[in-house]
């Protein structure tokens, strides 16, 4: 017998006996159990939710949400019909499926038992099936009463004919196709009903349109062989150009239709000994970018032979001062071609270095006259990418008329973003901490947010690194004004000039304590006519509950839906009419919903997890004390569901930065993979705490003390939670934190430490074995928030170690550590339980052989699922000792022997 068949079993007789001993004390319509190992193998999920142009059909697949390689069961494709709210399933395993006929058709590929692939059609709604049977691929044209698809014709030796690309137009009802020979590049245009191509012909390629089924015209034919070979074409003006060799350049029009030479390469005077690598047109058509390179460097580097290494022996060398380290090293880095940007203009026929390959150029892509361009340059600040979390870089323009370069930011974290119409550069400066415009016009750079008078960057943004901005909303279509976030509302900014910036939102947000943001969907735009309506989000800080919005660019706020969820849109129908969506809280999953656009009429489309109802769930309330730190913390604290407040109650402490905003969080049981959840112990009689720390840069281990201890005294207080009855819990960065809990506090009675960092100074001195990139960012910027370097800071660095305190730890420890985590060292928790082996104090490590940072193999997940929570019940609700927590697990009995049950006391 398998140690995992044996365990099985052993659940299974658990199983039957609390069952036995429930059914004994409740009345049959008041049973429900506690969620146990097998329900969390009984969780679904929803995969690929979409609908269909119209709307009216909802399609999607149910999966198991905890992943089982040996579960062979297929998924079937489910179609919700909105309106008669039936269901057709498609079994199988069908490719990717797709609506026509304006959704009185579907269409999708499905391997036979044969191993073929067939083409599906589905009429609809009745859900009849017929194959097609024809050559060609089945490609629906929407509006038109075809299918065209290409189709290669071989090489005909017998007539000396060369293979080709055939188009073949069928239509739909009568089944006769008609096509066109030797087609290449082509475009659909005029709703489907009219066809833009170039036909391939030996001499020269032409260029041909009209009618889908003909008759067509030719617009350009060529002379030079195999040009053009592609074109670019807007069809909203009915123009577009094409290059010949990357040498003429024409543009066409299909309004008057006509086709115009606009510029020949051969103007362009190169400099000496340089060639062009790469050429690209404006939108306007009034400048190209060109990528120079040495002519003679690249046919050097052709005629280099390949080197081949001494495999005697291989020496990896760690120097000092060179660019990165060997665990960042990467060969095909350093084999980048060396390029130098230029900007010709045609009307001027003037040529102007503005970049060099080592920078990345950012273009005014909207631009009918280019006067400047930005580049951003991050060489100053290479070799310091190990101790920054984002590489900065200063940022430069470049005068495109007289190639004068001036450097306009230092340090920028994000990348400047020209506006629509081209004319202004927006840039958030991390240093000085406001947003700045670049005039494209005359090369200078004014703030446009201290007019704003509220903050434009991440207030409680609590890590070393600058503070990043809200961000930008989007932009007004012509594109003189930009909307920047604050921390509740939209600010109007007026790139011109002519007015001061003014509050779009009106204050709603920050006077109702509510964060307005853009919500992301398949409709979501950056860019916003005047008559545009936007749906955005509107978040409660206070209550966290959300409300889903309509906001014009008058500043209107219509509600569409508000509730104490969490909401999240997947797609609008192609005609904007309807849409799918979830929400979800502590009870309610995040189920299907289909509804009109406004969200009116919502229809509930599935129901995942009936099963939800047989078991003890639990509820979620927000809760707020005053801190150590004088200052407001909140928390959030998870009762069972038939909680009491006159019963005493195990409660386990738990948490990972922030939780207070996953109020509306919906949480499906799972086997564990670090931490436990906290619907699951919530179902087992615990209650779970889970309070916010927000940290001091250099003294992170006393913030979490000042937010933990001080959130766990406070229940106590209120007569939640007792002495002697409180468990403690952290995985990675908040493992770090347990683990500094316990060297100062006696208040919990156990504590279970994941994957922590234990020893400030040999993680701050580690290298992620993952990235292989050295930890010293995480310190200096980031998540571990010292703030400065080993050397600066080193008495806080000691005072923040926990493996240096470890004889001040009374409490018994659960270690969890993997020896092939990819991100702290394995030996970090293995230090940790050899100092309490030493000072003989309580403490197992657990090491699952060949796991991560998480452990994520199911058989992993289950035993620590289980042994998990064995340790808390022992400690802290007092049940039998686990066999393996006395015994331990000798390397004879791994695998063989689990130990899961119970010893007599």
């Amino acid at each position: 017998m398998t140690g995992e068949d044996k365990m099985n079993r052993i659940f299974m007789y658990i199983g039957v006996i609390v069952g036995l001993a429930l059914g004994a004390n409740l009345p049959v319509e008041a049973q429900k159990k506690s969620l146990d190992i097998e329900a969390c193998t009984l969780w679904k999920r929803i995969d690929a939710p979409d609908i269909s142009p119209t709307g009216r059909w909802v399609t999607y697949r149910i999966s198991l949400m905890e992943y089982n390689p040996d579960n062979r069961e297929e998924k079937p494709l489910h179609l919700f019909d909105s309106h008669t709210r039936k269901e057709i399933l498609l079994d199988g395993d069908i490719e990717r499926l797709e609506f026509y006929n304006k959704d009185q058709g579907a269409f999708y590929q499905q391997t036979d038992s044969g191993g073929v692939m067939k083409t599906i059609l589905l009429s609809l709604p009745s859900g009849m099936k017929t194959e097609w049977k024809h050559q060609e691929d089945f490609h629906p044209v929407e509006g038109t009463p075809y299918s065209i698809s290409v189709i290669n014709v071989p090489k005909d030796t017998t007539n000396h004919v060369p293979a080709f690309n055939r188009l073949v137009i069928r239509h739909l009802k009568t089944e006769v196709a008609f096509h066109i020979d030797s087609i290449g590049y082509h475009t659909l245009y005029d709703g489907g009903r009219s066809i833009l191509f170039i036909r391939k012909k030996s001499g020269g390629n032409e260029l041909c349109y009209g009618p889908l089924a003909g008759p067509y015209k030719t617009l350009y034919q060529s002379s030079i062989k195999k040009e053009p070979s592609s074109y670019s074409f807007n069809e909203k003006e009915m123009t577009g150009e094409f290059s010949i060799n990357d040498s003429l350049w024409y543009a066409f029009s299909l309004k008057k239709p006509g086709c115009n030479l606009f510029f020949d390469r051969k103007e362009i005077v190169l400099p000496d000994g340089m060639s062009i690598g790469r050429i690209d047109l404006s939108k306007s058509h009034n400048f190209l970018k060109l990528e120079l390179r040495g002519s003679q460097q690249i046919s050097r580097r052709r005629e280099e032979p390949e080197k081949k290494p001494d495999k005697s022996f291989e020496l990896e060398l760690w120097t000092w001062n060179e660019m990165e380290v060997p665990t960042l090293q990467r060969g095909g880095r350093y084999r980048q071609d060396k390029s130098v940007t230029y900007i010709y203009d045609i009307s001027s026929k003037k040529l102007t270095e503005v970049a060099s390959s080592t920078v990345d150029l950012l273009l005014p892509s909207g631009a009918e006259k280019l006067d400047y361009v930005l580049y951003t340059d991050e060489s100053p600040y290479k070799m310091q990418r190990e101790w920054l979390d984002q590489l900065p870089f200063d940022v430069y323009s470049v005068n495109v008329h007289t190639g004068v370069k001036q450097l306009i930011g230092r340090s920028y974290r994000t990348t400047p973003k020209w506006s629509v119409n081209g004319k202004w550069a927006v840039m958030y400066d991390p240093i000085a901490q406001v947003w700045n415009k670049f005039d494209g016009a005359t090369g200078k750079v004014v703030n446009i947010s201290d007019a704003i008078g509220y903050p434009m960057f991440v207030e409680s943004y609590d890590q070393p690194a600058p503070a990043p901005a809200y961000g930008i909303a989007g932009w007004t279509a012509d594109g003189n004004h930009v909307f920047l976030y604050d921390a509740y509302d939209w600010w109007k900014v007026d790139l011109t000039g002519e007015r001061q910036p003014e509050c779009l939102t009106k204050g709603y947000g920050r006077k109702h304590g509510k964060s307005i943001r853009k919500m992301t969907s398949n409709i979501d735009k950056d860019v916003f006519q005047k008559d545009e309506t936007v749906i955005v989000s509107l978040w409660d800080k206070n209550t966290m509950d959300e409300g889903v919005y309509q906001l014009d660019m008058k500043g209107r706020l219509k509600k569409l839906m508000e509730g104490p969820y969490t909401y999240n849109i997947y797609r609008f129908s192609d005609n904007h009419k309807y849409c799918v969506w979830n929400r979800q809280n502590i009870t309610e999953f995040r189920d299907l919903w289909w509804s009109k656009a406004d969200f009116s009429n919502p229809v509930r489309v599935t129901n995942v997890n009936p099963q939800q109802a047989d078991y003890k769930w639990g509820t979620v309330k927000l809760v707020k004390w005053t801190n150590y730190e004088n200052k407001e913390n909140k928390g959030l604290l998870y009762l069972p569901e038939d909680y009491d407040p006159q019963k005493e109650y195990p409660v386990l402490v738990q948490f990972y930065e922030t939780h207070s905003g996953e109020l509306n969080i919906y949480h499906a049981p799972l086997l564990s993979s670090a931490l436990g959840d906290p619907v699951y112990f919530a179902s087992n009689g615990y209650i779970v705490f889970m309070p916010d720390v927000h940290f001091t840069v250099g003294t992170p281990g006393q913030s979490c003390y000042d937010a933990v201890v001080s959130g766990t005294k406070y229940l106590i207080e209120q007569g939640i939670a007792h002495p002697g009855k409180i468990g403690l819990q952290g995985h990675s960065w908040s493992g770090y934190q347990t683990s500094y809990l316990v060297t100062k506090t006696d208040i919990f009675t156990c504590a279970n430490i994941a994957a922590p960092i234990t020893d400030m100074v040999t993680g701050y001195l580690g290298i992620r074995n993952g990235s292989g990139l050295p930890r010293y960012f995480m310190y200096e910027e980031t998540q571990s928030r010292m703030g400065k370097t080993l050397w600066e800071a080193k008495d806080k660095y000691l005072a923040s170690s926990a493996i240096l305190e470890a004889d001040k730890i009374h409490t018994p420890l659960l270690i969890l550590h993997n020896d092939e985590d990819e991100a702290v060292a394995y030996e970090q928790g293995r230090a940790l339980y050899l100092a309490m082996r030493r000072l003989q104090r309580p403490a197992w490590l657990l090491n699952y052989k060949g796991e991560g940072h998480f452990v994520m193999g199911r058989g992993a997940q289950k035993d620590w699922t289980i042994r998990m929570m064995q340790f808390f019940d022992y400690y802290l609700k007092g049940t039998k000792e686990p066999r393996w927590m006395k015994e331990g697990i000798h390397l004879r009995e791994r695998g063989i022997d689990q130990k899961y049950d119970l010893l007599e006391k």
